[in-house]
């Protein structure tokens, strides 16, 4: 094991970097309705945390039709949308998530309660409802190739009946 962690710093820490580019992006959008951002922020956090690469710069988009085309620009397997609407001193909360591949719809929760209590529940229930459509979603396929290994070509030997220059 150390000898792995020294690998690591002599790289220095590419091999981590390496990892952390396999895993599978998720955007979560901004949420809908005032005093939302505390909200997003902590299920960008539990997505993160289950091995996922958040991104949170997106801004909503206009249309669903956008989905797949903004899945493929940067690489997405799932967007997580959510709608917030406050009534007094209780929220409700309606999350969907959009596969990157298709634009489909392939999860959706909704959660509803106090302002002071909504923060726990959604720590305590938004993975168990909603994680296993978000590692069941799939980027579409990427344009980007990737750098080819450089090539050895072996064009043989010289053939013996060859005519030499005159």
């Amino acid at each position: 094991m150390r000898l792995v962690y020294l690998f690591a710093l002599i790289l220095g820490g590419n091999l981590w970097s390496a990892t952390a580019c396999a895993a599978p992006r998720v955007a979560v959008q901004p949420f809908g309705g005032a005093e939302t951002e505390p909200l997003r922020q902590q299920v960008a956090k539990i997505v993160t945390k289950h091995g996922f690469r958040v991104l949170t710069s997106l801004s909503a988009v206009s249309g669903t039709s956008q989905y797949p085309g903004l899945a493929k620009d940067k690489r997405l397997a799932a967007f997580v949308v959510g709608e917030a609407a406050l009534r007094g001193n209780r929220v409700s909360l309606t999350f969907l998530v959009w596969q990157g591949l298709d634009g489909s719809v392939i999860g959706r929760w909704e959660v509803a309660g106090q302002k002071t209590t909504i923060s726990r529940t959604l720590a305590r229930d938004f993975w168990k409802r909603l994680g296993r459509a978000i590692g069941k979603a799939h980027a579409p396929p990427s344009d980007y190739l990737p750098p080819a290994p450089p090539m050895r070509i072996n064009a043989g030997t010289p053939l013996a009946d060859s005519v030499g220059p005159s």
